[in-house]
Protein backbone atom coordinates (compact mmCIF):
# COMPACT_ATOMS: atom_id res chain seq x y z
CA UNK A 1 0.00 0.00 0.00
CA UNK A 2 2.65 2.31 0.85
CA UNK A 3 3.95 2.02 -2.41
CA UNK A 4 2.34 4.53 -3.81
CA UNK A 5 4.30 7.10 -1.26
CA UNK A 6 6.82 8.33 -3.52
CA UNK A 7 7.66 12.22 -3.79
CA UNK A 8 6.26 14.48 -6.42
CA UNK A 9 8.85 16.38 -8.61
CA UNK A 10 8.10 20.26 -8.19
CA UNK A 11 6.26 19.52 -5.37
CA UNK A 12 5.02 21.64 -2.37
CA UNK A 13 7.92 23.98 -1.35
CA UNK A 14 6.22 26.45 0.76
CA UNK A 15 5.61 24.04 3.84
CA UNK A 16 9.38 21.85 3.14
CA UNK A 17 9.98 20.40 6.78
CA UNK A 18 13.19 19.03 8.21
CA UNK A 19 11.49 15.65 9.17
CA UNK A 20 11.57 13.59 6.39
CA UNK A 21 8.76 12.02 6.42
CA UNK A 22 6.33 15.25 6.69
CA UNK A 23 8.29 16.18 3.72
CA UNK A 24 7.63 13.27 1.93
CA UNK A 25 3.67 13.99 3.02
CA UNK A 26 4.03 17.84 1.91
CA UNK A 27 5.00 16.08 -1.83
CA UNK A 28 2.03 14.48 -1.97
CA UNK A 29 -0.03 17.54 -2.26
CA UNK A 30 -2.62 17.52 -5.69
CA UNK A 31 -2.57 20.46 -7.31
CA UNK A 32 -6.03 20.12 -9.15
CA UNK A 33 -8.45 22.57 -7.62
CA UNK A 34 -12.36 21.87 -8.49
CA UNK A 35 -14.71 24.81 -8.37
CA UNK A 36 -18.59 23.63 -8.54
CA UNK A 37 -21.05 27.03 -9.80
CA UNK A 38 -24.20 27.66 -8.37
CA UNK A 39 -26.35 30.11 -9.09
CA UNK A 40 -30.18 31.17 -10.42
CA UNK A 41 -30.85 31.26 -13.84
CA UNK A 42 -29.90 34.87 -15.61
CA UNK A 43 -27.09 35.47 -13.05
CA UNK A 44 -24.63 35.32 -15.34
CA UNK A 45 -22.71 32.25 -14.63
CA UNK A 46 -20.78 32.51 -18.02
CA UNK A 47 -19.32 35.56 -17.19
CA UNK A 48 -17.93 34.32 -13.85
CA UNK A 49 -16.82 31.25 -15.66
CA UNK A 50 -14.60 33.78 -18.23
CA UNK A 51 -13.09 35.92 -15.23
CA UNK A 52 -12.47 32.65 -13.02
CA UNK A 53 -10.01 31.23 -16.38
CA UNK A 54 -8.69 34.40 -16.55
CA UNK A 55 -7.76 34.90 -12.43
CA UNK A 56 -6.80 30.89 -12.45
CA UNK A 57 -4.08 31.62 -15.07
CA UNK A 58 -3.13 34.43 -13.99
CA UNK A 59 -2.09 32.14 -10.59
CA UNK A 60 -0.12 29.40 -12.72
CA UNK A 61 -2.78 27.35 -13.27
CA UNK A 62 -1.67 25.81 -16.80
CA UNK A 63 -4.96 24.43 -17.78
CA UNK A 64 -8.80 25.47 -17.17
CA UNK A 65 -11.46 23.24 -17.45
CA UNK A 66 -14.78 23.70 -18.52
CA UNK A 67 -17.45 20.84 -17.88
CA UNK A 68 -20.93 21.98 -18.87
CA UNK A 69 -23.25 19.53 -17.02
CA UNK A 70 -25.75 20.76 -19.72
CA UNK A 71 -23.56 18.54 -22.13
CA UNK A 72 -24.64 15.69 -20.52
CA UNK A 73 -28.23 16.23 -20.86
CA UNK A 74 -27.53 17.33 -24.40
CA UNK A 75 -26.02 13.88 -25.30
CA UNK A 76 -28.69 12.11 -23.38
CA UNK A 77 -31.29 13.77 -25.20
CA UNK A 78 -29.46 13.00 -28.57
CA UNK A 79 -29.41 8.74 -27.24
CA UNK A 80 -32.98 9.09 -26.25
CA UNK A 81 -31.95 8.43 -22.65
CA UNK A 82 -34.68 10.65 -22.11
CA UNK A 83 -37.87 12.21 -23.51
CA UNK A 84 -38.04 15.40 -25.71
CA UNK A 85 -39.54 18.06 -24.49
CA UNK A 86 -41.26 20.94 -26.45
CA UNK A 87 -43.71 23.68 -26.51
CA UNK A 88 -45.22 24.67 -29.90
CA UNK A 89 -46.47 28.76 -28.71
CA UNK A 90 -42.73 29.17 -26.51
CA UNK A 91 -39.72 31.08 -27.88
CA UNK A 92 -37.06 29.00 -28.58
CA UNK A 93 -34.60 30.27 -26.19
CA UNK A 94 -37.33 28.82 -23.37
CA UNK A 95 -37.66 25.47 -24.99
CA UNK A 96 -34.20 25.27 -24.71
CA UNK A 97 -33.97 25.88 -21.10
CA UNK A 98 -37.08 23.99 -20.31
CA UNK A 99 -35.78 20.97 -22.76
CA UNK A 100 -32.69 20.20 -20.40
CA UNK A 101 -35.03 21.20 -17.48
CA UNK A 102 -37.01 18.15 -18.26
CA UNK A 103 -34.25 16.43 -19.36
CA UNK A 104 -32.18 16.52 -15.89
CA UNK A 105 -35.65 15.55 -13.89
CA UNK A 106 -36.17 12.97 -16.26
CA UNK A 107 -32.80 11.22 -15.90
CA UNK A 108 -32.28 11.94 -12.21
CA UNK A 109 -35.72 9.47 -11.64
CA UNK A 110 -34.80 6.99 -14.17
CA UNK A 111 -31.87 6.36 -12.87
CA UNK A 112 -32.93 7.19 -8.68
CA UNK A 113 -29.79 8.84 -8.88
CA UNK A 114 -30.00 12.86 -7.83
CA UNK A 115 -26.90 13.16 -7.91
CA UNK A 116 -26.11 11.26 -11.53
CA UNK A 117 -24.81 14.89 -13.18
CA UNK A 118 -22.19 14.92 -10.67
CA UNK A 119 -20.78 11.63 -11.00
CA UNK A 120 -20.46 12.80 -15.25
CA UNK A 121 -18.69 15.87 -13.59
CA UNK A 122 -16.24 13.26 -12.04
CA UNK A 123 -16.04 10.73 -15.14
CA UNK A 124 -14.91 13.71 -17.28
CA UNK A 125 -12.28 14.90 -14.33
CA UNK A 126 -10.74 11.61 -14.45
CA UNK A 127 -10.75 11.17 -18.68
CA UNK A 128 -9.04 14.67 -18.38
CA UNK A 129 -6.62 13.82 -16.37
CA UNK A 130 -5.92 10.27 -17.99
CA UNK A 131 -5.44 12.10 -21.02
CA UNK A 132 -3.14 13.94 -19.98
CA UNK A 133 -1.10 11.12 -18.39
CA UNK A 134 -1.13 9.58 -21.76
CA UNK A 135 0.56 12.93 -23.22
CA UNK A 136 2.81 12.93 -20.31
CA UNK A 137 4.48 9.64 -21.40
CA UNK A 138 4.64 10.13 -25.06
CA UNK A 139 7.16 13.06 -24.08
CA UNK A 140 9.00 11.01 -22.21
CA UNK A 141 8.01 12.08 -18.68
CA UNK A 142 7.94 9.34 -15.80
CA UNK A 143 5.21 6.93 -15.75
CA UNK A 144 4.17 6.38 -12.03
CA UNK A 145 3.50 2.47 -11.13
CA UNK A 146 0.30 0.84 -12.14
CA UNK A 147 -1.81 1.18 -8.72
CA UNK A 148 -0.43 4.63 -8.56
CA UNK A 149 -2.91 7.61 -8.53
CA UNK A 150 -2.38 9.67 -11.53
CA UNK A 151 -0.30 12.49 -10.31
CA UNK A 152 -2.50 15.68 -11.72
CA UNK A 153 -0.71 19.13 -12.48
CA UNK A 154 -1.97 22.47 -11.58
CA UNK A 155 -5.21 22.32 -13.36
CA UNK A 156 -8.72 23.71 -12.29
CA UNK A 157 -11.94 22.12 -13.67
CA UNK A 158 -14.82 24.70 -13.57
CA UNK A 159 -18.23 22.85 -13.37
CA UNK A 160 -21.00 24.66 -14.67
CA UNK A 161 -23.17 24.34 -12.70
CA UNK A 162 -24.76 22.57 -9.82
CA UNK A 163 -28.50 22.43 -9.06
CA UNK A 164 -29.05 19.88 -6.42
CA UNK A 165 -27.47 19.37 -2.76
CA UNK A 166 -27.07 15.46 -3.67
CA UNK A 167 -24.26 16.95 -6.38
CA UNK A 168 -22.71 19.15 -3.83
CA UNK A 169 -22.83 16.41 -1.21
CA UNK A 170 -20.59 13.45 -3.95
CA UNK A 171 -18.35 15.96 -4.97
CA UNK A 172 -17.34 17.32 -1.62
CA UNK A 173 -16.97 13.32 -0.90
CA UNK A 174 -14.75 12.44 -3.61
CA UNK A 175 -12.75 15.55 -4.39
CA UNK A 176 -12.64 17.05 -0.31
CA UNK A 177 -10.56 19.92 0.20
CA UNK A 178 -10.04 20.04 -3.95
CA UNK A 179 -13.84 21.35 -4.01
CA UNK A 180 -15.00 24.59 -3.80
CA UNK A 181 -18.57 25.38 -4.47
CA UNK A 182 -18.94 29.13 -5.40
CA UNK A 183 -22.70 30.57 -5.00
CA UNK A 184 -23.62 33.67 -7.41
CA UNK A 185 -26.36 35.88 -6.81
CA UNK A 186 -28.00 38.70 -8.99
CA UNK A 187 -31.14 40.26 -8.49
CA UNK A 188 -34.53 39.12 -9.80
CA UNK A 189 -35.19 42.20 -12.27
CA UNK A 190 -31.26 41.58 -13.76
CA UNK A 191 -31.97 37.89 -13.62
CA UNK A 192 -35.37 38.93 -16.04
CA UNK A 193 -33.42 41.06 -17.88
CA UNK A 194 -30.67 38.90 -18.49
CA UNK A 195 -33.08 35.91 -20.03
CA UNK A 196 -34.68 38.86 -22.18
CA UNK A 197 -31.49 39.74 -23.63
CA UNK A 198 -31.16 35.86 -24.83
CA UNK A 199 -34.73 35.93 -26.28
CA UNK A 200 -36.71 34.57 -23.68
CA UNK A 201 -39.73 36.41 -23.71
CA UNK A 202 -41.17 38.58 -20.64
CA UNK A 203 -43.85 36.61 -20.15
CA UNK A 204 -41.54 33.38 -19.74
CA UNK A 205 -38.79 34.89 -17.78
CA UNK A 206 -40.16 34.17 -14.42
CA UNK A 207 -41.63 30.94 -14.79
CA UNK A 208 -37.66 29.50 -15.67
CA UNK A 209 -36.92 31.40 -12.69
CA UNK A 210 -39.28 29.79 -10.44
CA UNK A 211 -38.95 25.89 -11.78
CA UNK A 212 -35.13 26.85 -11.27
CA UNK A 213 -34.98 27.50 -7.96
CA UNK A 214 -37.49 25.45 -6.73
CA UNK A 215 -38.50 22.52 -8.88
CA UNK A 216 -41.93 20.48 -7.61
CA UNK A 217 -41.85 16.83 -8.45
CA UNK A 218 -38.74 14.01 -8.09
CA UNK A 219 -35.85 14.86 -9.77
CA UNK A 220 -36.20 18.12 -9.92
CA UNK A 221 -33.75 21.36 -9.85
CA UNK A 222 -33.46 22.37 -6.32
CA UNK A 223 -31.52 25.83 -6.53
CA UNK A 224 -32.76 26.95 -2.81
CA UNK A 225 -31.64 23.94 -1.39
CA UNK A 226 -28.18 24.09 -2.89
CA UNK A 227 -27.19 27.41 -3.11
CA UNK A 228 -26.81 28.07 0.41
CA UNK A 229 -24.41 25.08 0.61
CA UNK A 230 -21.79 27.68 -1.01
CA UNK A 231 -17.86 28.15 0.43
CA UNK A 232 -18.13 31.69 -1.23
CA UNK A 233 -20.73 33.81 -2.29
CA UNK A 234 -20.41 36.35 -5.03
CA UNK A 235 -23.20 38.93 -5.90
CA UNK A 236 -23.01 39.54 -9.38
CA UNK A 237 -24.90 42.32 -10.15
CA UNK A 238 -21.26 44.50 -10.59
CA UNK A 239 -21.58 46.33 -13.49
CA UNK A 240 -17.29 46.88 -14.40
CA UNK A 241 -15.15 44.42 -14.92
CA UNK A 242 -13.19 45.49 -12.72
CA UNK A 243 -14.88 45.13 -9.93
CA UNK A 244 -15.76 41.00 -10.82
CA UNK A 245 -12.21 40.58 -10.85
CA UNK A 246 -11.66 42.18 -7.54
CA UNK A 247 -14.62 39.80 -6.26
CA UNK A 248 -12.78 37.03 -7.95
CA UNK A 249 -9.38 37.22 -7.33
CA UNK A 250 -9.81 38.06 -3.36
CA UNK A 251 -11.91 34.40 -3.80
CA UNK A 252 -9.13 33.02 -5.48
CA UNK A 253 -7.00 34.46 -2.68
CA UNK A 254 -8.22 33.08 0.50
CA UNK A 255 -8.48 29.33 -1.64
CA UNK A 256 -4.51 29.88 -1.80
CA UNK A 257 -4.14 30.97 1.67
CA UNK A 258 -3.04 34.80 1.47
CA UNK A 259 -3.36 36.01 5.12
CA UNK A 260 -3.12 39.86 4.38
CA UNK A 261 -6.44 39.63 3.53
CA UNK A 262 -8.53 39.52 6.84
CA UNK A 263 -12.80 39.14 7.36
CA UNK A 264 -15.62 42.04 6.16
CA UNK A 265 -17.93 43.33 8.32
CA UNK A 266 -20.10 41.50 6.84
CA UNK A 267 -18.04 38.26 7.41
CA UNK A 268 -17.32 38.87 10.87
CA UNK A 269 -21.21 39.35 11.64
CA UNK A 270 -22.42 36.63 9.68
CA UNK A 271 -19.59 34.42 11.04
CA UNK A 272 -21.07 35.36 14.40
CA UNK A 273 -24.68 34.72 13.45
CA UNK A 274 -23.68 30.70 12.70
CA UNK A 275 -21.53 30.59 15.81
CA UNK A 276 -24.78 31.96 17.86
CA UNK A 277 -27.04 28.86 15.87
CA UNK A 278 -24.61 26.18 17.00
CA UNK A 279 -25.97 26.83 20.77
CA UNK A 280 -29.30 25.77 19.84
CA UNK A 281 -31.11 22.44 20.17
CA UNK A 282 -34.64 23.17 18.43
CA UNK A 283 -35.68 20.27 16.88
CA UNK A 284 -36.62 22.22 13.00
CA UNK A 285 -34.03 23.75 12.39
CA UNK A 286 -30.64 25.88 13.74
CA UNK A 287 -30.77 29.89 12.68
CA UNK A 288 -28.01 31.96 14.33
CA UNK A 289 -28.75 36.01 13.62
CA UNK A 290 -26.14 38.71 15.01
CA UNK A 291 -26.82 42.54 14.86
CA UNK A 292 -23.68 44.67 14.05
CA UNK A 293 -23.55 48.80 14.36
CA UNK A 294 -23.27 51.07 11.93
CA UNK A 295 -19.39 50.84 12.24
CA UNK A 296 -18.97 47.25 12.16
CA UNK A 297 -19.03 46.37 15.91
CA UNK A 298 -20.94 42.89 16.73
CA UNK A 299 -23.80 44.22 18.93
CA UNK A 300 -25.54 40.93 20.02
CA UNK A 301 -26.45 37.58 19.04
CA UNK A 302 -29.28 35.17 19.10
CA UNK A 303 -30.22 31.62 17.98
CA UNK A 304 -33.89 30.01 17.85
CA UNK A 305 -34.05 28.17 20.91
CA UNK A 306 -36.78 27.74 24.29
CA UNK A 307 -37.06 30.78 26.41
CA UNK A 308 -36.19 30.60 30.18
CA UNK A 309 -37.73 32.49 33.16
CA UNK A 310 -35.26 35.53 34.27
CA UNK A 311 -34.41 36.19 30.50
CA UNK A 312 -32.56 34.09 28.03
CA UNK A 313 -32.61 30.94 26.56
CA UNK A 314 -32.54 27.43 27.69
CA UNK A 315 -28.57 26.31 27.12
CA UNK A 316 -26.39 23.43 27.78
CA UNK A 317 -25.73 25.12 31.20
CA UNK A 318 -29.05 24.09 32.86
CA UNK A 319 -27.85 20.41 33.35
CA UNK A 320 -30.90 19.04 35.46
CA UNK A 321 -33.42 22.14 34.44
CA UNK A 322 -33.13 22.39 31.14
CA UNK A 323 -36.46 22.37 29.48
CA UNK A 324 -35.75 22.19 25.79
CA UNK A 325 -38.25 20.30 23.42
CA UNK A 326 -35.26 17.75 22.99
CA UNK A 327 -34.93 17.02 26.77
CA UNK A 328 -38.47 16.78 27.57
CA UNK A 329 -40.46 14.08 28.02
CA UNK A 330 -41.58 12.87 24.34
CA UNK A 331 -38.92 14.69 22.98
CA UNK A 332 -41.33 16.07 20.32
CA UNK A 333 -41.74 19.48 18.57
CA UNK A 334 -44.46 20.87 19.78
CA UNK A 335 -45.30 22.93 16.51
CA UNK A 336 -45.45 19.79 15.03
CA UNK A 337 -47.96 18.04 17.52
CA UNK A 338 -50.47 21.02 17.69
CA UNK A 339 -50.19 21.25 13.46
CA UNK A 340 -51.30 17.48 13.43
CA UNK A 341 -53.94 18.08 16.18
CA UNK A 342 -55.45 20.96 13.65
CA UNK A 343 -55.82 18.22 11.27
CA UNK A 344 -57.36 15.99 13.63
CA UNK A 345 -59.83 18.63 13.74
CA UNK A 346 -60.16 19.22 10.50
CA UNK A 347 -60.76 15.56 10.16
CA UNK A 348 -63.72 15.87 12.59
CA UNK A 349 -64.80 19.03 10.47
CA UNK A 350 -64.99 16.62 7.74
CA UNK A 351 -67.01 13.63 9.60
CA UNK A 352 -69.85 16.21 10.43
CA UNK A 353 -69.69 17.78 7.15
CA UNK A 354 -70.79 14.05 5.94
CA UNK A 355 -72.99 13.35 8.15
CA UNK A 356 -75.05 16.55 7.68
CA UNK A 357 -75.46 15.94 4.19
CA UNK A 358 -77.27 12.55 4.60
CA UNK A 359 -74.10 10.89 3.66
CA UNK A 360 -72.24 9.01 6.65
CA UNK A 361 -68.57 8.70 7.22
CA UNK A 362 -69.17 5.15 5.69
CA UNK A 363 -69.19 7.17 1.92
CA UNK A 364 -65.55 8.18 2.81
CA UNK A 365 -63.70 5.02 3.09
CA UNK A 366 -61.03 5.30 5.93
CA UNK A 367 -57.93 5.12 3.53
CA UNK A 368 -59.70 8.16 1.23
CA UNK A 369 -60.04 10.04 4.08
CA UNK A 370 -56.52 9.73 5.55
CA UNK A 371 -55.39 10.28 1.86
CA UNK A 372 -57.58 13.69 1.95
CA UNK A 373 -56.11 14.53 5.21
CA UNK A 374 -52.60 14.30 4.03
CA UNK A 375 -53.51 16.43 1.06
CA UNK A 376 -55.37 19.28 3.16
CA UNK A 377 -52.13 19.10 5.11
CA UNK A 378 -49.65 19.36 2.56
CA UNK A 379 -51.05 21.37 -0.33
CA UNK A 380 -52.16 24.33 2.13
CA UNK A 381 -50.31 26.47 4.95
CA UNK A 382 -51.28 24.70 7.82
CA UNK A 383 -47.82 23.01 7.61
CA UNK A 384 -46.14 25.99 7.40
CA UNK A 385 -47.35 27.26 10.59
CA UNK A 386 -44.89 28.48 12.94
CA UNK A 387 -46.80 30.08 15.81
CA UNK A 388 -46.84 27.10 17.79
CA UNK A 389 -43.11 26.71 18.23
CA UNK A 390 -41.97 27.09 21.33
CA UNK A 391 -38.83 28.47 20.42
CA UNK A 392 -37.80 32.22 19.92
CA UNK A 393 -36.31 32.83 16.75
CA UNK A 394 -32.97 33.66 16.29
CA UNK A 395 -33.82 37.25 14.80
CA UNK A 396 -36.05 38.27 18.09
CA UNK A 397 -33.37 36.81 20.54
CA UNK A 398 -30.67 39.19 19.33
CA UNK A 399 -33.14 42.13 19.58
CA UNK A 400 -34.28 40.93 22.83
CA UNK A 401 -31.15 40.41 24.16
CA UNK A 402 -29.80 43.61 23.41
CA UNK A 403 -33.19 45.27 24.95
CA UNK A 404 -32.53 43.74 27.78
CA UNK A 405 -28.83 43.75 28.56
CA UNK A 406 -28.59 47.79 27.78
CA UNK A 407 -26.25 48.92 25.00
CA UNK A 408 -26.08 50.95 22.01
CA UNK A 409 -29.45 51.39 20.30
CA UNK A 410 -30.87 49.55 16.96
CA UNK A 411 -31.57 52.27 14.89
CA UNK A 412 -29.37 52.34 11.27
CA UNK A 413 -28.54 48.44 12.75
CA UNK A 414 -27.56 45.42 9.93
CA UNK A 415 -28.71 42.25 11.13
CA UNK A 416 -26.95 39.07 9.86
CA UNK A 417 -28.91 35.97 9.70
CA UNK A 418 -27.73 32.05 8.52
CA UNK A 419 -31.59 32.03 7.37
CA UNK A 420 -34.27 34.37 5.66
CA UNK A 421 -36.25 36.09 8.36
CA UNK A 422 -39.94 34.86 8.53
CA UNK A 423 -42.99 37.17 8.57
CA UNK A 424 -42.98 37.23 12.28
CA UNK A 425 -39.20 38.37 12.45
CA UNK A 426 -39.38 40.84 9.49
CA UNK A 427 -41.73 42.96 11.24
CA UNK A 428 -40.15 43.21 14.63
CA UNK A 429 -37.16 44.14 12.48
CA UNK A 430 -38.69 46.82 10.77
CA UNK A 431 -40.44 47.95 13.78
CA UNK A 432 -36.48 48.13 15.57
CA UNK A 433 -35.41 50.66 12.86
CA UNK A 434 -32.90 47.93 11.85
CA UNK A 435 -32.43 49.01 7.59
CA UNK A 436 -30.17 46.00 5.94
CA UNK A 437 -30.69 42.58 6.37
CA UNK A 438 -28.06 39.76 5.10
CA UNK A 439 -28.99 36.09 4.80
CA UNK A 440 -27.76 33.16 3.10
CA UNK A 441 -30.51 30.42 3.30
CA UNK A 442 -33.95 31.25 1.63
CA UNK A 443 -37.41 30.08 4.15
CA UNK A 444 -40.07 29.42 1.69
CA UNK A 445 -42.36 30.13 4.87
CA UNK A 446 -42.04 33.53 5.08
CA UNK A 447 -44.97 35.49 3.49
CA UNK A 448 -42.84 38.90 4.60
CA UNK A 449 -42.87 39.72 0.86
CA UNK A 450 -46.70 39.40 0.91
CA UNK A 451 -47.14 41.23 4.05
CA UNK A 452 -44.61 43.99 4.13
CA UNK A 453 -43.19 45.39 0.68
CA UNK A 454 -44.00 48.69 2.17
CA UNK A 455 -41.53 48.56 4.74
CA UNK A 456 -38.99 46.01 3.22
CA UNK A 457 -37.16 46.61 0.00
CA UNK A 458 -36.66 42.85 -1.31
CA UNK A 459 -33.99 41.47 -4.19
CA UNK A 460 -32.30 45.10 -4.12
CA UNK A 461 -28.80 46.12 -5.09
CA UNK A 462 -27.89 47.47 -1.82
CA UNK A 463 -27.53 51.06 -0.64
CA UNK A 464 -23.79 51.89 -0.20
CA UNK A 465 -24.17 55.58 0.52
CA UNK A 466 -26.61 57.28 3.15
CA UNK A 467 -29.67 55.28 4.71
CA UNK A 468 -32.16 53.43 2.54
CA UNK A 469 -35.70 54.56 2.52
CA UNK A 470 -36.82 50.91 3.45
CA UNK A 471 -35.69 48.29 5.12
CA UNK A 472 -33.35 46.35 2.23
CA UNK A 473 -33.01 42.38 2.51
CA UNK A 474 -30.01 41.32 0.83
CA UNK A 475 -27.91 38.19 -0.34
CA UNK A 476 -25.04 38.05 0.99
CA UNK A 477 -21.86 38.02 -0.16
CA UNK A 478 -18.25 36.72 1.16
CA UNK A 479 -16.89 33.66 2.80
CA UNK A 480 -19.17 31.64 3.86
CA UNK A 481 -19.03 30.90 7.41
CA UNK A 482 -18.32 27.07 7.26
CA UNK A 483 -14.47 28.03 5.42
CA UNK A 484 -14.45 31.06 8.09
CA UNK A 485 -12.02 28.95 10.52
CA UNK A 486 -9.92 27.29 7.22
CA UNK A 487 -9.06 31.04 5.26
CA UNK A 488 -8.70 33.36 8.01
CA UNK A 489 -6.65 31.53 10.41
CA UNK A 490 -3.00 33.01 10.00
CA UNK A 491 0.19 30.45 9.75
CA UNK A 492 3.21 32.51 9.99
CA UNK A 493 2.79 35.87 8.53
CA UNK A 494 6.45 37.02 8.67
CA UNK A 495 9.77 35.83 8.40
CA UNK A 496 12.61 35.91 10.74
CA UNK A 497 13.46 39.41 10.31
CA UNK A 498 9.75 40.22 11.07
CA UNK A 499 8.91 41.12 7.46
CA UNK A 500 5.90 40.06 5.72
CA UNK A 501 5.79 36.99 3.83
CA UNK A 502 3.62 37.17 0.61
CA UNK A 503 2.25 34.29 -1.21
CA UNK A 504 3.57 33.28 -4.71
CA UNK A 505 0.55 33.44 -7.04
CA UNK A 506 2.03 31.30 -9.30
CA UNK A 507 3.21 28.52 -6.80
CA UNK A 508 1.06 28.85 -4.08
CA UNK A 509 -0.75 25.65 -2.25
CA UNK A 510 -4.27 25.57 -1.60
CA UNK A 511 -5.05 27.06 1.69
CA UNK A 512 -6.23 23.57 2.78
CA UNK A 513 -4.29 20.66 1.37
CA UNK A 514 -5.49 17.64 -0.37
CA UNK A 515 -3.06 14.78 -0.43
CA UNK A 516 -2.83 12.01 -3.49
CA UNK A 517 -2.87 9.19 -1.27
CA UNK A 518 -5.60 8.09 1.28
CA UNK A 519 -4.94 8.09 5.17
CA UNK A 520 -3.93 4.45 5.02
CA UNK A 521 -1.28 4.60 2.73
CA UNK A 522 0.53 7.77 5.36
CA UNK A 523 -0.34 5.59 8.22
CA UNK A 524 1.21 2.87 6.78
CA UNK A 525 4.11 4.72 5.54
CA UNK A 526 4.59 6.32 9.33
CA UNK A 527 4.88 2.71 11.06
CA UNK A 528 7.49 2.52 8.70
CA UNK A 529 9.59 5.27 9.77
CA UNK A 530 9.03 4.37 13.14
CA UNK A 531 9.97 0.90 13.09
CA UNK A 532 13.41 2.44 10.70
CA UNK A 533 13.46 5.25 14.07
CA UNK A 534 13.95 2.68 16.18
CA UNK A 535 15.66 -0.03 14.51
CA UNK A 536 18.30 2.92 14.07
CA UNK A 537 18.64 4.07 17.28
CA UNK A 538 18.75 0.23 19.16
CA UNK A 539 22.17 -0.35 20.39
CA UNK A 540 24.33 -2.48 18.33
CA UNK A 541 24.72 -5.52 18.93
CA UNK A 542 28.48 -7.35 20.90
Amino acid sequence: MSAVLHAVPGGSSSKKSNDALLEKFDSRQSGELIIGLAGPMGCGIGTIVDGLRDRLRERGYTDVVHIKLSKFLEDSLANKLVSEWGDADASRRFVRYRRLQEAGKELRRKSKNPAILAEYAAQEIAVDRRRRQRQSSQTGQAIPAPNSPLVPGRIAYLIDQVKRPEEVRLLRAIYRNLFYLLGVTRINDHRKDQLETEQVRSDETQRLIDIDRLEAGDGGQQLDKTLHLADYFIRNDATTVDEKRLKLNRFLDLVHGDKSTTPTDAEHGMYAAYAASLRSACLSRQVGASISSATGEVLATGCNDVPKATGGLYSASFKGHDKRCVHMDGQQCFNDLYKRKLQTEIGELVDKALEKAGKGTWSLPQDDRAELLTRIYDNTRLKDLIEFSRSVHAEMDAIVSLARLGGAGLHGATLYTTTYPCHNCARHIVAAGIMKVFYIEPYEKSLAKDLHKDAIAFEVEETKEGEPSRVEFLHYEGVAPRQFHSVFRAASRKDSDGKYIPIRPMEADKVLPEYLDNYQDFETKAVEHLNEEIERLRPAAN
